[in-house]
C-alpha cells in the first residue's frame, strides 16, 4: 500500500494546495493508497467504482466525496464503464483543524465524520455545472492560502445549502430524483419516475408538493431540462437530438420550456457556457 505525500504534488514553495482534473480510462485499478493530506473530489462525468476502506461504491457524474487523511482508497472502472473524469483538491490536515475550530466546532459530518465511509453527496446537474465552471477558473488562480480558503468556504456553503434543502426530503424520493437522469428513462415519462419511487402517483404528487412545492409534472420537466443543460455544456450534440433524448417530441415546446426555466434558449445557453469554459 502506498502513502501519497502532498509535497510531491505541490509546485513551488508558495503552493498551499493541489488542484487537478484526472481522466481514468483503464479498467485496471489505480494503486490503493492513503495520504498525509485531506482531499475533496467530484465526478465531472462518467461512472466508475470508488474502492474505499474495504468497500466498493458506485460513483457517477455529480458524486462529491470528502476524503480524510487516513482513508484508504482508489478508483477503477466497471465492466460497462468507459471513463471517469475526476476533479480533486488536496490540502494539509491543519487546514481542517482551522475550519473545524472556526466554522464547524460541533460537526460530526463532512470531513469530520466518524463513520467508516467518508462523507459523500450527490450533486444535481445544475449544481455540478456551476461547481465545474468555478473550478475551470480556479485552475488559473494562485494556489495560496487565500485561494484555498475561498474555494473551501464556497464548497462548504454549497454543501450546507444542499443538506438544508434535502434534510426533510424522504430518502425514496431523493433516490428517484438521482436516478431519473438518462434518455432511456426519460422516454417513460412521468410513469417512469413514479416507478422509481415505488409509491403511487397520488402519493408522489402529495410528497413533492409538501417538500418541494412543485407538482410531479414540474419535477419531471426540471430533471429532463437539467440533463439537457449538462448535454448542452459538455457535448456538441445537436439541440434537436438532445430534446429527443429528453423525451420532448416537439422542438418548439422544448425551446419554450428551456427558456421558461433557465431564461435562455438552448443555443444561447450553450454559447454562454462555452464562453465561460
Amino acid at each position: 500500500m502506498e502513502k501519497f505525500l502532498l509535497t510531491n504534488f505541490l509546485n513551488g514553495r508558495t503552493d498551499k494546495f493541489h488542484l487537478a482534473r484526472t481522466t481514468i480510462n483503464s479498467r485496471d485499478a489505480l494503486s490503493m493508497h492513503s495520504h498525509n493530506y485531506a482531499e475533496i473530489f467530484w465526478i465531472k462525468s462518467g461512472r466508475g467504482i470508488h474502492c474505499i476502506n474495504g468497500t466498493e461504491i458506485t460513483i457517477k457524474q455529480g458524486t462529491l466525496c470528502m476524503i480524510r487523511p487516513d482513508d484508504l482508497h482508489t478508483f477503477k472502472l466497471g465492466k460497462k464503464d468507459s471513463c471517469l473524469i475526476i476533479t480533486n483538491i488536496a490540502f494539509r490536515p491543519e487546514n481542517l483543524d482551522y475550519y473545524k475550530k472556526r466554522y464547524f466546532p460541533h460537526s460530526k459530518t463532512q470531513f469530520w465524520s466518524e463513520e467508516r465511509l467518508p462523507f459523500c453527496i450527490q450533486l444535481e446537474t445544475s449544481v455540478l455545472n456551476e461547481l465545474s465552471a468555478r473550478a475551470d477558473q480556479w485552475f488559473s488562480e494562485p494556489r495560496d492560502q487565500l485561494q484555498l480558503d475561498y474555494i473551501m468556504l464556497y464548497i462548504f456553503r454549497l454543501i450546507n445549502n444542499l443538506q438544508d434543502e434535502q434534510s426533510n426530503i424522504p430518502h425514496w424520493l431523493m433516490v428517484a430524483m438521482n436516478h431519473y437522469n438518462h434518455p432511456g428513462i426519460f422516454l417513460s415519462g412521468i410513469r417512469g419516475f413514479v416507478k422509481l419511487t415505488g409509491h403511487s402517483t397520488a402519493h408522489v404528487n402529495r410528497t413533492l408538493k409538501k417538500h418541494l412545492n412543485q407538482t410531479l409534472t414540474e419535477t419531471v420537466i426540471k430533471l429532463r431540462l437539467a440533463y439537457a443543460s449538462q448535454q448542452l455544456i459538455m457535448t456538441n450534440t445537436p439541440v434537436k437530438s438532445i430534446a429527443a433524448d429528453c423525451g420532448f417530441h416537439s422542438l418548439s415546446y422544448f425551446y419554450r420550456l428551456f427558456k421558461k426555466y433557465t431564461g435562455y434558449t438552448p443555443r444561447e445557453y450553450r454559447k454562454m457556457n462555452h464562453k465561460i469554459i
